[in-house]
């Protein structure tokens, strides 16, 4: 599925920036109720071809990724902006109890868990659509907890990309150009983190680097 303009409009509003627009990010997110309703600037269309590249696994892989951390990326960016409910047809859905107390979005990192006076009414509805509380958001803090840092590629995916591209519902590789430096970046911070004693955050890399190798065979 090609991309189109509409999609490469919305994906610029909901961009957080490499983190220095998370603000923006969320007000959007917020506003997307409203937005629906009216269908401003086609947003129905955007979600459409979201669910559907992500069914497909259309969008090419982002340049430091594999096409399977890109597709939970797009998994991601669908929690936050659409809710809970998996997109149609996604082979993979995430179960929904894994949101908030296992597995970490954009929109749920810098919600104030501990102090919720501080926590906008805006968030409080955003949260109640979707079934997390602060609660689940401080169990996903504590030392120790089941983290969903990523979920290993499944097996058979590189199977599946192979018969979608073959019936030309995708294009392109697996594998982001710059896959292997964003590997070797990791393996330095891994052991940086031994070095300084963050033996957690260190186990933690053990498993996202497993967690992007195939598993077809």
């Amino acid at each position: 599925m090609e991309i189109s303009e509409n999609f490469r409009q919305w994906r610029e509003v909901f961009s957080d920036g490499g983190g220095e627009l998370v603000e923006y990010y969320v007000e959007a997110c917020d506003a997307v109720p409203g937005w629906l309703e009216s269908n401003v600037n086609d947003l129905r269309g955007f979600r459409d071809e979201l669910a559907a590249h992500i069914r497909d696994s259309s969008v090419g892989p982002f340049p430091s990724e594999t096409q399977w951390t890109t597709d939970e990326h797009l998994r991601d960016l669908w929690f936050d902006v659409f809710g809970a409910e998996p997109p149609p047809g996604d082979p993979y859905p995430v179960p929904r109890e894994r949101w908030g107390r296992h597995r970490m979005t954009t929109y749920l990192r810098d919600i104030p868990h501990r102090h919720p006076e501080r926590v906008r009414p805006e968030s409080l509805t955003w949260l109640e659509a979707r079934g997390v509380s602060l609660d689940d958001l401080a169990a996903y803090r504590e030392p120790g907890a089941d983290v969903e840092y990523s979920r290993p590629e499944p097996a058979g995916f590189r199977k599946r990309l192979d018969e979608l591209t073959a019936t030309g519902r995708r294009s392109g590789p697996a594998e982001g150009e710059r896959a292997a430096e964003a590997r070797a970046d990791l393996l330095d911070a891994q052991r940086s983190y031994r070095e300084t004693g963050h033996t957690e955050q260190a186990d933690a890399v053990d498993k996202i680097l497993a967690d992007r190798e195939p598993r077809d065979d």
